[in-house]
């Protein structure tokens, strides 16, 4: 049974206080390490002193306090969090790297939750969990369904290409290997394409992709486990895969996904294989190729 609206309390501000024996420490990571506009501060309030710190939209604060005897604040958990939607990831980014060199390096979570979306979680001076999302805060837990394709390849070329820039590149492995889905609402949202290689026990993550409007949502890397996850079960113990030099997000993501630099293969992209003359990805030029690969296994990681 729910309430009637007419008792809701209404609220129309919202201050999340918290005391600390750091408070400088403290303001400066929220302030400084995360960006937090300072709206105020006061002293001597019976022996407290303290600062207002400002979250998005009216009326939401934060209040760090310290007492002139001593506030002590020990984080209660790990699981403890203040989460922050921060809209993609080259912002998590720069907040997290401007934390590291503050001394706040990232730290593993309690809830693989913030793993599987790609949030980076850092702890403040007092242990206090921060996690920094690069998505909205909508759809987070949109249910989703990872499975084996067994329809027409060619109903998958649009997201295919999404991934390969070469019509006759594509052409040449479409059909190839195997292929899991991922589908929410009904559709697929997203692949990934596993290939034999040359090597015993090896496999190759050939194509994968998600669909525009539903990437940073943790479904890349959801194909990547289930993938790494069949493969351990059948007794594959690699699995490799290749991206452009040029594509820096490609390259952190597979590393985030537990994958290392294995070689490099110079100009691999070009006019001749198919690839458009004068491509490239934030200021790079689409000319290299490089390998990575990983273990199926945690014990081999």
């Amino acid at each position: 049974m729910t309430s009637s609206p007419a008792l809701v309390p209404p609220i129309r501000q919202v201050r999340v206080a918290r005391p600390t024996d750091r408070l400088d420490e403290v303001v400066g990571f929220y302030r400084d390490g995360l960006g937090l506009p300072e709206l105020g501060r006061f002293a001597g309030h019976a022996g407290y002193r303290g600062v207002l710190l400002g979250l998005p939209g009216p009326g939401r604060h934060l209040e760090f306090t310290q007492h002139d005897e001593g506030s002590p604040c020990p984080a209660p958990t790990r699981d403890n969090l203040l989460v922050l939607y921060l809209g993609d990831r080259a912002a998590v980014g720069r907040v997290a790297a401007g934390l590291a060199e503050r001394g706040h390096r990232p730290v593993v979570p309690e809830n693989p939750h913030w793993t599987a979306h790609e949030a980076v979680t850092v702890a403040d001076p007092d242990g206090w969990r921060v996690v920094l999302v690069p998505h909205p805060g909508t759809d987070l837990d949109l249910p989703v369904v990872v499975d084996w394709y067994a329809g027409e390849r060619e109903a998958l070329r649009p997201l295919f290409a999404l991934a390969e820039d070469s019509a006759a590149e594509l052409d040449s492995y479409l059909g190839r290997g195997r292929v899991l889905v991922a589908r929410a609402d009904g559709e697929i949202v997203g692949h990934l394409q596993l290939v034999g290689t040359e090597l015993p026990g090896e496999a190759e993550l050939k194509n994968m992709a998600v669909r525009e409007d539903r990437r940073g949502r943790g479904i890349g890397g959801r194909l990547v486990r289930e993938a790494i996850a069949a493969l351990a079960a059948e007794g594959t113990a690699t699995i490799r895969v290749a991206t452009a030099a040029a594509d820096v997000d490609n390259l952190a993501f597979y590393q985030r996904q537990g994958f290392r630099l294995r070689a490099v293969e110079r100009d691999v992209f070009t006019p001749a294989a198919g690839y458009p003359a004068g491509s490239g990805s934030a200021g790079i030029p689409l000319r290299d190729r490089v390998w990575l690969d990983r273990p199926t296994t945690e014990e081999g990681s």
